[in-house]
């Protein structure tokens, strides 16, 4: 099988794109605790509900930070057992809350070309949002998007070192609201 047969469409657009636009300069990001953060905007009172929602700022806050990274293994996209845990825990927050939208972020570390570990960000997106489908959540609720190995929890290492960087991220939004609440880098 070719390396491009082991793509999705989705993959190999964005795969195109990448070849097209390139890819932005590298940078690490200083999370070495690993702990997802979150901000609500400042706009929103963290008591009054959202346009359209019965969500409070402070509520969104808390669900926010029940949604749970996952992890892969060395240049794949399967999701391993402890990953569909995490995905139905966050699936169920998704059932309960249709006004929430996701937007599903694939990361890869960098071993690999920059277009390959795109592609590979993008599968592994493309894996979340499929299982979190399969489990009944809205696709209107979903997105994805591929940052590759741009935005790294750990520093350059050995693949060990770098196991981290291969992951799927959430960032939450209530729909139609123009502040976004989710995971800060």
């Amino acid at each position: 099988m070719t390396l491009l047969g082991r793509f999705t469409t989705p993959a190999l657009l964005a795969l195109a794109l990448a070849a097209l636009t390139g890819c932005p300069p590298k940078a690490v990001v200083d999370t070495a605790s690993g702990a997802q953060e979150t901000d609500v905007s400042t706009s929103a009172d963290a008591n009054k509900p959202f346009e359209g929602s019965d969500l409070t700022g402070a509520e969104l806050e808390t669900l926010v930070t029940n949604f749970e990274r996952v992890h892969f293994g060395f240049d794949n996209s399967e999701l391993d057992e402890a990953s569909r845990e995490v995905l139905a825990a966050n699936a169920e927050i998704l059932l309960g809350h249709p006004e929430l939208q996701v937007k599903v972020e694939g990361h890869a570390d960098r071993w690999g070309s920059d277009i390959y570990n795109l592609a590979l960000g993008q599968s592994r997106a493309e894996s979340v949002k499929s299982y979190l489908l399969n489990m009944g959540v809205l696709s209107s609720q979903l997105q994805v998007i591929s940052f590759g190995e741009e935005r790294p929890l750990t520093a350059e290492g050995d693949r060990d070192i770098e196991a981290p960087n291969r992951r799927a991220e959430f960032f939450v939004t209530v729909k139609d609201e123009a502040q976004a609440v989710g995971n800060s880098y």
